[in-house]
Parts: C-alpha cells; structure tokens; sequence
C-alpha cells in the first residue's frame, strides 16, 4: 500500500502525459515549423519569482497577463480579417501564420465575389426611397419617359442588374446619393434570397 501512495506522489515526478484537451487560450500562441499554431495554455508555472515577489515554490498563474506570457515565448494571436474597403471583395483566410511585429497573424487575400443579383421588390423600393426623400425624384424620372413607365407599370419585381434599376441608380447617384444609401435602399427592398449568378 505505502508503495502505492509514493508512486502517487512521484508521478509528478516522473513527468505526466500530455493532455491534448486541456483548455487553451486561443489569444496567445506560437506557430511551429509546420505553420500550424500552438495555443497558449490558460495556466502557467512561473517559478518562485513573480511579480518580484519570492516565493518558497514555483507559482502556477491562471490567466496570466500578457507580459507573463511574452517571457515564456507566448505571442498574441491575431485571427480576425481585415477590413474590405473595396465593394465586391471579401478577405479570406490563406490558413498560413507568420510573424510580425512581434503579433501572429493569419494571412488573408481579397478574393472578388460573384456577381449579386438580388430580385428587389418594386414595393419596397417605392417605400425606401419615400424614407429617404427621394421618391418624387424618381417618379418624376419615371413617369416622364413612357418606356420606363411602362417597365414600371409591368413589374412586381426586379433584378438588381436590369437595365432600368442600373440606370435609375446611376442617374441617381450622379444627383448625389451615397453609395451607403443605395445599398441600404437595395438590401432593404429584397424580396428573396440573394442569387449569385
């Protein structure tokens, strides 16, 4: 039994296996060889030092700070994409790390989406522009030209990408309205899902 209980006290000792599941702190880490990323564990043994107070046995911290981190070689971990200031494009993930400042990052390209082509709601369209104020603008544009009238008249709903929708917004953005204003009155006036053509 005695040798038992000293096997038990010596397994610490003798190095214990790794446990692969053990919680991480994914803001913290360190990229291998292989480009893969290593998390940070939520504890660390720092020693008898800490805080420039001695202490008669390694302290374990939980949660440490991020300078505790930084002196066991723990790097902040950036995962989140970059902002797309171009319309049409959206960032996404190389899945390769690197280094940088001091900060892992996950490398991310601009990759140009597809063409939307939302079907817009001739209803919701006439609504969005009266909030705005830009409605009687646009009738007047439409009742006074007898083709597009009668597109008007003829319709339930629109493609994002026909000819009229295209030529309307255009006319309209030459008399000022925003980009954000145009796509708040298109996304706001769809009838179904989204089709990518």
């Amino acid at each position: 039994m005695k040798s038992i209980i000293l096997l038990l006290f010596a397994l610490p000792l003798l190095g214990a296996p790794v446990n692969h599941n053990a919680p991480v702190n994914r803001n913290y880490g360190r990229v291998s060889e292989s480009n893969t990323v290593e998390y940070a564990p939520i504890s660390l043994r720092l020693g008898n030092i800490v805080n420039g107070r001695a202490f008669p046995h390694p302290v374990t911290v939980l949660n440490p700070s991020a300078t505790q981190y930084a002196v066991q070689g723990w790097l902040p971990v950036v995962t989140n994409p970059p902002p797309v200031f171009v319309r049409g494009y959206e960032a996404v993930s190389t899945g390769h790390w690197y280094v940088t400042n001091g900060v892992i990052r996950l490398e991310y390209v601009m990759r140009a989406l597809p063409p939307r082509n939302l079907q817009l709601s001739k209803m919701k369209l006439k609504a969005n522009m009266r909030q705005i104020g830009i409605w009687s603008n646009v009738w007047q544009m439409v009742s006074s030209d007898p083709d597009l009238l009668s597109d008007w008249n003829d319709s339930v709903v629109f493609d994002e990408r026909n000819e009229f929708v295209q030529g309307a917004f255009s006319a309209l953005e030459a008399a000022g309205l925003t980009p954000e204003l145009r796509e708040f009155i298109i996304t706001n006036s769809v009838t179904e899902i989204e089709v990518r053509q």
